[in-house]
């Protein structure tokens, strides 16, 4: 239902916002929130461009939405576009109880959401009321294009009253404690007079992102020279671990800030020993329990996503060569070894190029790093009908001159598959050109492809947050 719970004055603001974007402490990116007024309409645009450097490479992510509401807060579109090799955009249209959605030429009516919501113009001119009367507590419900259909409810803690320093000058602004969604991370927002974000604070385990008003030209150079947080998350350990790629056991100890996942799946079990530490036992030999799933969650993990395009012509193809040399009756699990092989080889231009491509985009442009490899596997392997999901971890790195023995983030794919009459996770790596998983590879989280953030969710913790102590090996 569209609706407002307050009613607003027109409002004649149309102006631009630039701000600079920090990473750990060093210019990122920009983002730039721009408002205009249209008679009774109000359209805000958010555009951001972020780079982050990955042993030597930079890779830039980039994406913008706006939302069209009128001055009395009701919303009647909003779009997103995801910047790629191939554009995303969606956008919703609201007629009454119902959306419709508008992406790459096809049209879906879907209801609108339930309850009281309303656009960031809505939400600023009530900001500026409660702001002023001083209240402890502010939520909102706002639509957000960059998190589809349902609106996000948002709590907002009132902390203090401060001076801050921006890289537009000295600011009054007022400090809150922010929680978005259901989210247990805090974000730190200073908020002005007006309404306005000047400033934005957050962390990801141990990376730090700030956002800074600032002027356009400060804004735009901030994505010159990008911090490089691959060699910032790396994982070291004292000494290199001799042969990980034959052994078949290891025990690691994973100590940090008590937020490191406990996830037994396929060969790993996990086990907490403490209040910051647990331990993760891996068995080459022990493919695990039997899985049960019922067949809604087996229709998930072979249906298409965005990330996961299964109808894809050219992914099904791929899938078909992959295995046509197999013999007819060939298992699950041998085409899914001849496909996580297929991918190795079919990816020519292993770079860190690109931040995270999609099956389709992969099957085209054949280049990427364990993250193209691991969509276009996890996307073919649905196609075969073999039920797959997304891994992402930590895997042991030799090292080199200058650069210590560690473990730095991975992803991989698992696929469900029939071993010992029964159904069991099997874990396949396609940037290995021989193995489909060594024993020094620890699973910290899982997605079924539906949100590319959800493969993200069991990593955001522990980034510069633990360390790792390697117990046995054999």
């Amino acid at each position: 239902m569209l609706a407002c719970w307050f009613v607003l004055a027109p409002s004649a603001l149309a102006d631009t916002t630039w701000y600079v974007v920090e990473l750990k402490g060093q210019p990122a990116g920009w983002m730039r929130v721009e408002r205009h007024e249209a008679g009774e309409l109000v359209t805000t645009t958010t555009s951001m461009r972020v780079a982050i450097a990955r042993q030597g490479t930079v890779v830039v992510t980039a994406f913008s939405s706006e939302v069209v509401e009128r001055a009395g807060g009701n919303v009647i579109s909003m779009s997103r576009t995801i910047e790629g090799d191939q554009d995303d955009r969606a956008t919703w249209r609201f007629e009454g109880r119902y959306a419709t959605l508008e992406r790459e030429g096809n049209h879906e009516k879907l209801p609108a959401p339930e309850g009281l919501y309303v656009g960031p113009e809505a939400e600023r001119q009530y900001l500026i009321r409660r702001i002023a009367q001083g209240d402890a507590t502010i939520s909102t419900r706002v639509v957000d294009p960059l998190s589809g259909l349902q609106p996000v409810p948002t709590v907002r803690q009132r902390v203090a009253k401060e001076r801050i320093t921006t890289h537009a000058g000295e600011v009054e602004a007022v400090r809150f404690e922010t929680r978005r969604g259901d989210e247990d991370r805090i974000v730190e927002e200073w908020l002005d007079e007006r309404g306005r974000l000047v400033r934005a604070r957050t962390s990801i385990g141990a990376v730090t992102q700030e956002i800074r008003l600032s002027d356009e030209a400060t804004a735009r150079r901030a994505i010159a020279r990008p911090p490089d947080l691959i060699d910032a998350t790396r994982v070291p350990i004292p000494t290199r671990i001799r042969g990980h790629e034959r052994l078949r056991r290891a025990s690691f100890i994973l100590q940090g800030n008590g937020q490191i996942p406990e996830l037994s799946v396929g060969h790993q079990r996990a086990e907490r020993i403490n209040e910051q530490g647990v331990r993760i036992r891996i068995d080459l030999d022990d493919a695990g329990p039997p899985v049960e799933l019922s067949e809604a969650e087996r229709a998930v993990l072979l249906s298409p996503t965005d990330l996961l395009e299964v109808e894809d012509d050219l992914v099904r193809q791929l899938a078909r060569r992959a295995v046509a040399s197999l013999p007819e009756r060939s298992t699950h699990a041998a085409q899914a070894e001849a496909m996580r092989g297929f991918v190795h080889r079919y990816i020519t231009a292993k770079n860190l190029d690109v931040a995270l491509a999609s099956a389709a985009t992969v099957a085209r442009d054949r280049e990427g790093d364990c993250t193209e490899h691991s969509t276009l596997l996890a996307a073919m392997l649905r196609a075969g009908e073999i039920p797959s999901r997304l891994v992402a971890g930590l895997t042991y790195e030799q090292g080199g001159p200058g650069a210590p023995p560690a473990f730095v983030y991975h992803v991989w794919v698992q696929a469900l598959v029939e071993i010992d009459g029964a159904q069991r996770w099997i874990d396949l790596d396609a940037t290995q050109s021989a193995r489909a998983r060594h024993v020094a590879q620890i699973a910290l989280s899982l997605s079924d492809g539906r949100h590319a953030n959800d493969l993200w969710q069991g990593l955001a913790p522990t980034l510069g947050a633990i360390s790792i102590e390697v117990e046995a090996m054999r």
